[in-house]
């Protein structure tokens, strides 16, 4: 019964009129009241403000109780999410009119968090009643979007509306244009991390906290994390929804689906939590780090390591003085890294076998070929990085300062993140050979399900194996005594290719455009560098990308969306895959020598 959808409850207007109306006038008093977003200023919400968005949420409760009170004589059990809501608007009734009344001590960041979370849950409302619609609409029809237009859109309208409140005077410190505010929130949303702006100064809180929701939401996707959230508070997706899902995560079979997200939720905030804890504990006391905000630099950075997004709030990035020479911080910086770009599905079965085994039952099955791929590929990428960019570091002339201890710990700090884009030198000191070793480990990456870019260790293992398979004369891939499917393998290989010439196009125009930036070898090697680390979403840049003119910072936000979401399911918007054909062509054979 908990899990029905009532078309009911989704009409109920007043509700989710006074949630959304909570959502605006919190943004207006966020974006536009002066110091609105300043959490030590008891004045951040003036009075108006406090009586107007305290009656929104008052009358938002009393509908939600109204519900309750109707379901519950009508004997039906409320969903689990009217019971969080009626939690969430009792605790905000409680902060803001013990504010209005001056019982308690202003809070205005706790009150804004609450209110948020009404609104939030007047616009899930409006989006179970619209998927309702939907399919009541659509019900026969096939005229559905593919899960490759529903990622596109989601991601490119979340960027488009964080980009506007960073416009706002209350999430910048001094004006900042369009274009910088739409490459920011698209670099944090697709997890680059390449900024035109120093967020540490150019932005108020409420600017660093748009940023990190939008790494925090884009490492997850926009509508993983939207299902995420629905699936948590009671709503069980549909076929359709699950199909939707599968096909985004590239996962197999629909039934996993509920499975997997609980993984991605319980795995991403614990290991966040877990990672801010321990920087919490190692930057106390570290003067670099504002010791009255600390909590908010290690809740950032511990978020941004583990999504792979590169972003910090020091304006040297990992090269800050006091932040370079803390080597506990960055171990556990390293190892989110590292955690985020395993893939969720590698713990969803980790989580399975060890719940197995704690139960007393034995896993009959062994790890799954993924799993095996996954990780062998991780350890042999890992160890042929760290090799490479060590010996590079020593043989390659180049301006970097040579020291043993310095140049083994930063090969380590290159190879395991090599998809984040967290600085500890600048990589400009080194050689061409170390940026060009550099952009082959870019260009690999993370792995499928994960935070990590590139365009997925796995599937370029899945191209070296086609070419030994070619070689050998074999007639499948094999890998972990299986036999993998042509369709994965052409879908690697046409990745793969799309990726080259894509990098090679936008590289070259890129170079048209900017001939100043691009004079000389040097300059070649620093746009095809700056190309591959936004396509690859790693982060990673050999020049500042603030200098560049508005048509090139569009074409680089274009490129990060591009990989963040994968060229080969970015070609599936354009190109219609056909049914097989009934019939096949008489065979014939081609010179290639």
């Amino acid at each position: 019964m908990a899990g029905r959808s009532r078309p009911g409850r989704a009409l109920e207007l007043p509700e989710i009129a006074s949630g959304i109306m909570v959502v605006g006038v919190v943004l207006w008093a966020a974006c536009f009241v002066p110091n609105a977003a300043n959490a030590e200023v008891a004045s951040s919400f003036t009075r108006s403000v406090l009586l107007i968005v305290g009656g929104l949420v008052g009358f938002n409760t009393l509908c939600v109780v109204a519900n309750i009170v109707r379901e519950v004589y009508g004997r039906r059990m409320p969903v689990r999410m009217v019971w969080c809501q009626l939690a969430v608007g009792v605790a905000a009734c409680v902060v803001f009119f013990g504010e209005i009344g001056g019982a308690m001590k202003p809070m205005p960041w706790l009150g804004l968090l609450l209110a948020l979370f009404i609104g939030i849950f007047g616009i899930l409302n409006v989006v179970t009643y619209v998927k309702e619609r939907r399919r009541s609409l659509q019900q026969g029809k096939r005229n559905r979007w593919s899960p490759a237009i529903l990622f596109f859109t989601a991601m490119v309208g979340f960027v488009l509306f964080s980009s506007l409140v960073l416009l706002t005077p209350g999430a910048s410190c001094k004006p900042i244009g369009f274009v910088d505010a739409l490459f920011t929130c698209a670099s944090a949303t697709s997890i680059t991390g390449l900024m035109t702006v120093d967020i540490s100064q150019a932005l108020t809180p409420l600017g660093k906290l748009v940023v990190l929701a939008d790494f925090q939401i884009g490492a997850l996707g926009v509508m993983t994390f939207t299902y995420l959230i629905l699936l948590m508070l009671g709503k069980r997706l549909n076929t359709h929804e699950s199909t939707t899902m599968s096909a985004i995560m590239d996962q197999e079979g629909v039934q996993i689906i509920p499975h997997l997200l609980r993984t991605v939720f319980f795995v991403t905030f614990g290991i966040e939590l877990i990672g801010a804890v321990l920087l919490h504990g190692l930057w106390s006391g570290n003067p670099a780090v504002p010791q009255d905000h600390l909590w908010f630099y290690a809740f950032f950075h511990s978020v941004s390591a583990f999504c792979n997004a590169g972003i910090t709030l020091f304006p040297k990035n990992m090269a800050q003085d006091g932040i370079v020479t803390c080597f506990g911080a960055q171990v556990v910086m390293l190892l989110l890294v590292l955690a985020g770009t395993l893939g969720f599905g590698i713990y969803l079965e980790g989580l399975t076998r060890l719940r197995r085994r704690l139960q007393g039952k034995k896993n009959t099955r062994r790890w799954s070929t993924h799993s095996w791929l996954v990780f062998r590929v991780t350890g042999i990428v890992l160890l042929m990085g760290f090799v490479g960019l060590g010996l590079l570091s020593w043989l390659e002339p180049s301006t970097h300062a040579q020291q043993v201890g310095l140049s083994i710990w930063e090969s380590a700090w290159n190879t395991v993140g090599r998809s984040a884009g967290f600085n500890l030198t600048d990589i400009a000191d080194y050689g061409p050979v170390y940026k060009l070793y550099m952009c082959v480990l870019m260009f690999v990456g993370g792995n499928p399900a994960g935070t990590g870019g590139g365009v997925f260790a796995p599937v370029v293992a899945l191209c070296v194996l086609e070419v030994i398979r070619v070689l050998r004369g074999q007639q499948d891939v094999q890998f972990h005594s299986r036999r993998i499917a042509r369709s994965t393998v052409e879908r690697a290989m046409a990745t793969v290719v799309l990726s080259i010439f894509w990098i090679i196009a936008t590289t070259m125009l890129l170079l048209l455009l900017e001939p100043k930036v691009a004079d000389g070898e040097r300059g070649i090697i620093n746009m095809l560098f700056l190309e591959v680390s936004a396509y690859t979403t790693a982060g990673y840049s050999l020049i500042d990308p603030g200098i560049l003119s508005s048509l090139s910072k569009l074409i680089i936000t274009l490129n990060m969306l591009f990989g963040r979401m994968g060229m080969f399911t970015f070609m599936l918007i354009f190109i219609t895959p056909k049914p097989p054909q009934p019939f096949r062509y008489p065979e014939t054979r081609l010179p290639l020598n």
